[in-house]
């Protein structure tokens, strides 16, 4: 088998961190010998300079992932059910079985977007959490903040709406009220969140989210001590800094221009792909990957398969991408759809 040359299979950033962000998490090893804060109020604090909401609101944590199973950890237990499409984020599934709970998936519409209405048919008095991704993983298709607040209004405020936007930075042109405008209307709404994707710091596991201050606080309680290190606190700072601010806008740009070109591309070989404000595409492909997978680890390129249902292509760098278009063109079009 060819050695993997391009990595698109994790939704990564094509670009690696940027010097400031380099020299920012060197430095901080001159101290790994001393322990992190108990609790992490100082890098909550920082996250809420950046977002411009009170530190109250604030959770912290191992990457988004973290964050999110510290809320499963606070609100869900045996017995209770979590709403959530299918496909999503992997990790949800996951958190589900740790917490002992139902998980409730629901096939996504033939839009690749959640299928709200039956989303909404699956809550009841034991769902804890309904997860909505926006833009969704692995579809990176996205829904208006009309359509997500008529949603809102049919989920029981004993529910949590875990709003995950990791990829939001992406979604250009995408409005919404500002995150405390949301959370007051609100309070059972959690807005989670990543450095892990536009910024480009995966590695780093920096994620947070942001909610009321009554249920931030439950989550807080749940969680373990020391749980973010220095390294993390110096990347962060370095990542929200005014420097580093200007060369994400134009990173973003490129890696936006690069996916509507594969876009494009993909469409005009034949490929059904859905529209996208992230940084990767969804191509709707419910027949045998095989050839093309074929075709694909050839010339040494790693996307996602999703069997029976499509494939999930990280946005690289211009010969990633140009890889992308030539296994796709020798694999020649899609298969139909067995059965």
């Amino acid at each position: 088998m060819t050695a993997v040359r391009y990595l698109l299979a994790q939704n990564e950033h094509p670009y690696p961190p940027l010097p400031s962000v380099r020299a920012a998490i060197a430095e901080a090893t001159g101290d790994l010998h001393r322990y992190p804060d108990f609790r992490p109020v100082r890098f909550a604090g920082i996250i809420a300079d950046w977002q411009g909401v009170p530190a109250e609101q604030v959770v912290v944590g191992h990457g988004s992932a973290g964050v999110a199973l510290d809320l499963f950890h606070t609100v869900v237990g045996p017995g209770d059910n979590v709403v959530h499409s299918a496909p999503c984020f992997d990790a949800y599934p996951l958190f589900c079985e740790i917490a002992g709970a139902e998980s409730r998936a629901v096939p996504l519409g033939p839009d690749a977007r959640h299928d709200l209405a039956a989303m909404a048919g699956q809550l009841d008095e034991r769902t804890r959490i309904v997860v909505l991704c926006n833009p969704h993983n692995p579809t990176g298709t996205v829904y208006s903040w009309a359509e997500l607040t008529a949603f809102f209004r049919q989920v029981p405020a004993t529910a949590v709406i875990l709003l995950d936007e990791a990829y939001i930075d992406f979604a250009q042109g995408w409005a919404a009220p500002s995150v405390p405008e949301r959370i007051a209307e609100r309070p059972n709404l959690v807005v989670l969140r990543t450095l892990s994707k536009s910024h480009g710091v995966a590695a780093l596991r920096i994620g947070y989210a942001l909610a009321d201050p009554a249920l931030a606080q439950r989550v807080r309680d749940h969680q373990v001590p020391y749980a973010v290190n220095r390294l993390q606190e110096a990347g962060l700072r370095a990542v929200v800094s005014a420097e580093a601010a200007a060369e994400l806008e134009t990173r973003i740009a490129t890696i936006a221009g690069e996916r509507d070109r594969l876009r494009a591309e993909l469409l005009g070989l034949g490929w059904p792909v859905a529209p996208s404000l992230t940084n990767f595409l969804w191509v709707t492909a419910p027949g045998e990957h095989g050839p093309l997978r074929a075709e694909l680890e050839r010339l040494g390129v790693a996307v996602r398969y999703y069997p029976g249902q499509g494939i999930r292509i990280a946005v690289g760098e211009k010969d990633a991408n140009d890889a992308v278009l030539e296994g796709f063109t020798q694999a020649g079009p899609p298969a139909p759809a067995s059965r």
